[in-house]
């Protein structure tokens, strides 16, 4: 992916990337967006189902009150936050607008998708195999 074209922080782009991993790795039950990005999830989903057929992926797209925020859960867990306040440590946070973040977001698991990941070796990233580290990441990333 261009991160030179992207508006967001490049020092972001490492938990988008790993949010987008996560949507096609976990089993992500539910995704919860303001009313106006329904339908772009809803278009991620299907070009990423073509994408890769076996993988399969149908999270229940909820419609919420909250607009600076848009969440994946696994289970009922919540497994990435874009934009919002700091959330609890497990969960993939990536600060700022959601605008900007849903964007790249997007890219990020088209580009991983058409990759192969997760089922590819190395696609998902030189640091895809390795555990992550939400606190590390989150003392990198300029929250101020």
């Amino acid at each position: 992916m261009d991160t030179q074209s992207s508006k967001v922080e490049a020092n972001k782009h490492l938990s988008i990337r790993e949010a987008a991993r996560r949507l096609l790795r976990f089993k992500t039950s539910k995704i919860v967006l303001p009313k106006n990005y329904s339908n772009g999830a809803e278009d991620l989903i299907l070009e990423l189902l073509d994408l890769q057929p076996g993988n399969i992926i149908e999270p229940e797209i909820v419609e919420s009150e909250k607009l600076e925020t848009i969440e994946l859960f696994d289970s009922e867990r919540k497994i990435v936050q874009l934009g919002g306040s700091e959330p609890e440590e497990f969960i993939c946070w990536v600060p700022g607008s959601i605008n900007l973040l849903w964007n790249d977001f997007c890219k990020y698991a088209i580009a991983l998708s058409e990759a192969g990941y997760p089922g590819c070796l190395h696609c998902g990233g030189r640091d895809a195999g390795e555990e992550w580290d939400e606190n590390k990441r989150r003392s990198q990333m300029n929250l101020n």
